[in-house]
């Protein structure tokens, strides 16, 4: 079981590029305006509040509480409290792939549903399964064991097979599952917007990456997600157009360099196209 002491002297412990354990971390590694996280992070509230946005929900993260974010989820974290205090988790993308590939097959269901769920109360008898899990891990990544990697990754697929298992409950779309092959093409589809929306709008472009027609992509992530490939693309581009608005001091023109839009105006009527506002209304109406 994980020794949670009155001590608040910060620990870090990791493995390699891959993993990092801290225990009493008072900030989380993220940054205070949304931005595309690249590693998983799981994180234990030991005590204060702290402010959490998850893409455009907001959650002030209580004591008891455990956080699951994924990658490639718009993430920003802010207003701490003096006391705030917690056992965290970062997970490289490739240990976290890791991870999933030995699990049955994650849904793309599964990371939308994730948009929503990331916190979790806990009761009294959850939090002394937390400790013992934190505990395992801390352990292993401590150890001196051969195979400490492969069993990090075990304990952490366990973690993520609960939260499929209590998805699966939920989700009544589990009734129909939809094609494996097809669900592998759209978890690849959303790992490369993941990497290259900033620089390609364009359906044809990860039509290619994936050596598929811009036709069959947009039928299968149509199929598997509800939405169009290009709707994915476009949800991806505006959330990072937004972040800049409210978050920076960039004017229009170093924004539009930012998302690899020609000029300004381009930028403009992108932006007012699947918004309904201008750049400035918007930026005007999140000041302060």
């Amino acid at each position: 079981m994980l020794d949670i002491n009155n001590t608040e002297t910060l620990e870090i412990y990791v493995l390699g590029d891959d993993f990092k354990f801290y225990q009493n971390l008072k900030y989380l590694p993220l940054t205070s305006y949304p931005s595309n996280i690249q590693s998983a992070l799981i994180v234990y509230s030991l005590r204060g509040k702290a402010k959490l946005t998850v893409h455009e929900d907001v959650h002030w993260i209580q004591p008891k509480e455990l956080i699951i974010l994924l990658p490639g989820q718009f993430v920003s974290f802010s207003d701490p409290s003096e006391d705030f205090l917690t056992v965290t988790m970062v997970i490289s993308s490739s240990l976290f792939s890791d991870a999933l590939s030995g699990a049955p097959r994650f849904s793309p269901h599964f990371f939308f549903y994730m948009r929503n769920h990331y916190w979790y109360p806990q009761t009294e008898s959850d939090v002394l399964r937390i400790y013992n899990f934190l505990g395992m891990i801390k352990g292993k990544v401590t150890s001196q064991d051969i195979y400490r990697r492969e069993l990090i990754i075990h304990l952490l697929r366990y973690l993520y097979l609960e939260l499929f298992n209590a998805y699966q409950k939920e989700a009544t779309l589990m009734t129909d599952r939809k094609d494996i092959r097809k669900e592998e093409l759209a978890n690849k589809f959303f790992g490369l917007i993941m990497k290259h929306f900033k620089e390609n709008k364009d359906v044809a472009f990860y039509a290619d990456k994936l050596c598929i027609t811009s036709k069959y992509l947009t039928m299968v992530i149509k199929e598997t997600s509800g939405k169009s490939a290009k709707d994915w693309i476009v949800e991806y581009v505006i959330l990072e157009i937004k972040t800049l608005l409210k978050n920076t001091n960039m004017n229009i023109q170093e924004i539009a360099i930012r998302t690899n839009f020609a000029n300004q105006s381009s930028l403009g009527r992108f932006f007012r196209k699947h918004t309904g506002m201008s750049l400035s209304q918007y930026r005007m109406s999140h000041l302060g």
